[in-house]
């Protein structure tokens, strides 16, 4: 029996080929089936420090925008409740203005509105929203008002400021909200607007048949108004300071996910193509190697 010519070595090659071919085809029928190019960093290959270093910068800009948003409901609420300590001074200003001019001459009447207006503004100040006290600087855990402390006293004519009423500490709240840029948004109990509104009807409370104290305790409501206006007007500014840097995030956070999807997701166009060549290469190398196998010597004898 004439035996075949050695075909060993070629054949050996033909089946490494095929066997790379064939993992070649599995990866790239997995790509198309997931749409992603690899379930590891490791199939990622040299593009594994660029997406890690892009999934971070997503991470970072996603937290911050969180914290934008909860910063913006928490300026939100402020500003709604300056709103409502405004409506109740200007109450306590009509009232005032009124037994100024004659048209109430009850002074129980002024004790009464003002000493209820005083209960009234430390509860809009001790207001807590999300778990934390937004008036008390950063002792999120402490009311701001207490009008119990013993160095709050009865306010004398002519009066003078006292804000022993503060529990809270000497900071303001602020939040990271793109790198290096930092916002400083509280606004604490202590601010010259509610102080002077405390003093006003602490003396209006106490000394509601003196005249002289009416009239001061009117100028300061007043004055008090104005300083809660301009407190709107600022956090008025730093919410659209907010809301603008939140749109910037976002604008760079879709451009990230971009490339990330570019590192990541599949071609599903590219790899039909190498899906096509692959099984190619293998129908023809197999069709090379079924005719390998068959030579004989004798065929060439």
């Amino acid at each position: 029996m004439v035996g075949r010519i050695s075909t060993f070595v070629l054949t050996n090659r033909l089946n490494s080929e095929n066997l790379r071919v064939q993992t070649d085809l599995a990866r790239t029928q997995m790509q198309i089936s997931t749409g992603k190019k690899g379930s590891s960093y490791e199939e990622i290959g040299r593009d594994t420090l660029r997406l890690l270093n892009i999934q971070n910068d997503l991470s970072r800009i996603n937290t911050q925008n969180i914290v934008s948003s909860n910063v913006s409901s928490r300026i939100e609420q402020m500003y709604s409740s300056i709103n409502n300590m405004k409506d109740l001074a200007n109450q306590v200003a009509s009232t005032l203005a009124q037994s100024q001019s004659g048209a109430l001459s009850v002074p129980q009447e002024v004790a009464n509105v003002t000493s209820n207006a005083e209960q009234a503004l430390a509860s809009l100040l001790n207001i807590n929203f999300g778990g934390r006290y937004l008036f008390a600087g950063d002792r999120l855990d402490t009311p701001p008002v207490d009008l119990a402390d013993p160095g709050y006293t009865t306010q004398p004519v002519p009066s003078v400021a006292n804000t022993s009423y503060y529990q809270g500490d000497a900071g303001i709240a602020s939040a990271e909200i793109s790198d290096g840029f930092t916002v400083n948004y509280g606004v604490r109990a202590d601010n010259q607007a509610f102080e002077k509104f405390f003093r006003a009807l602490n003396l209006a409370a106490n000394n509601s048949a003196d005249p002289a104290a009416r009239g001061e305790a009117l100028d300061l409501v007043r004055s008090s108004i104005d300083d809660m206006a301009a407190i709107q007007t600022d956090l008025s500014a730093k919410a659209n300071l907010i809301d603008t840097q939140r749109v910037s995030n976002e604008e760079d956070a879709t451009l990230f996910k971009s490339v990330i999807a570019n590192i990541t997701e599949t071609d599903l166009a590219e790899a039909s193509v190498n899906l096509t060549n692959y099984q190619s290469q293998l129908e023809a190398s197999y069709a090379t190697l079924t005719r390998i196998t068959r030579l004989k010597l004798a065929n060439y004898l």
